[in-house]
């Protein structure tokens, strides 16, 4: 089977996994940074199939072959988003910002109890990739195995809470664990010019300023106050169900990417 399938492959998983995964809890255990190994960061590659070339074809209409015949094979297998994180946004109050062309995402909301806007950032290169070994195991139809590999990822959530009244916000930087549910905090600031912070994101996708102090280092936290910033997120809805959406939504959205870019190619080169 040619390896350039992976994609509608990997659709068609992603389908098998919500009632393969364990529920979260209701609850979210919360883990300073500080107890994080150090990571390997694996750059995730899709691997083509090696055909032999035919130089009886140029080499542009041999790739365009080969991009219509992708092209017509992930139509076939739909790429849905379930309904139930369909409902989780509504159930929440989170309005979903998701441009195509762009990794980034972003939730939004207004805290009910103080009038704040509740921000939560993510970037799903940083949670969907999947290292070549998996997509050879999801090919050769070893799903449960396939299965715990995607369970182990590791994302970076960004947290900001406005408050626009005042022009100030509180930012937070989570690790996204979901294997075991949990969110590990990296630092937490105050801005005191959210506006400006804000600006920063949406033209330049800036988070953070080298020059300004990010924080104290979470984990050298009195424990009681880490617990406490802990039950705020909590409190305001930074959960297992929102880790949950953020994993599945990502490689709903990966997929979408990755069928908007074999349309662009297989464009460019007719």
């Amino acid at each position: 089977m040619s390896k350039l399938v992976s994609a509608a492959l990997r659709a068609n998983l992603a389908k098998k996994l919500p009632s393969q995964a364990p529920k979260l809890r209701s609850d979210v255990l919360f883990r300073s940074s500080s107890v994080l190994k150090p990571l390997m960061i694996t750059v995730a590659t899709r691997s083509f199939h090696q055909s032999p070339i035919s130089y009886d074809q140029s080499a542009e209409s041999g790739l365009n072959e080969v991009l219509q015949s992708e092209s017509k094979l992930i139509e076939t297998v739909p790429n849905t988003l379930d309904a139930t994180y369909e409902k989780y946004l509504k159930e929440k109050g989170f309005e979903l910002i998701s441009k195509p062309g762009t990794a980034n995402v972003e939730l939004v909301k207004t805290d009910p109890e103080t009038g704040n806007i509740i921000h939560v950032y993510f970037d799903i290169d940083e949670v969907t990739d999947i290292p070549t070994e998996d997509l050879e195991a999801l090919e050769s139809g070893d799903l449960e195995e396939e299965a715990d590999s995607l369970d182990q990822i590791l994302c970076n959530v960004k947290i900001l809470i406005e408050n626009q009244s005042k022009n100030t916000g509180l930012f937070l930087n989570l690790f996204l664990q979901n294997t075991e549910s949990s969110f590990m905090i990296d630092f937490v600031n105050v801005q005191n010019d959210v506006a400006q912070f804000m600006k920063n994101i949406n033209e330049n996708n800036e988070f953070i300023d080298k020059f300004n102090y990010q924080g104290p280092k979470f984990g050298e936290l009195d424990e009681s106050l880490q617990t406490e910033f802990e039950n705020y997120l909590v409190a305001k809805g930074v959960d297992n169900d929102l880790a949950d959406f953020i994993v599945a939504y990502s490689d709903f959205k990966e997929e979408n990417e990755y069928r908007l870019w074999v349309k662009a190619v297989s464009k460019f080169l007719n």
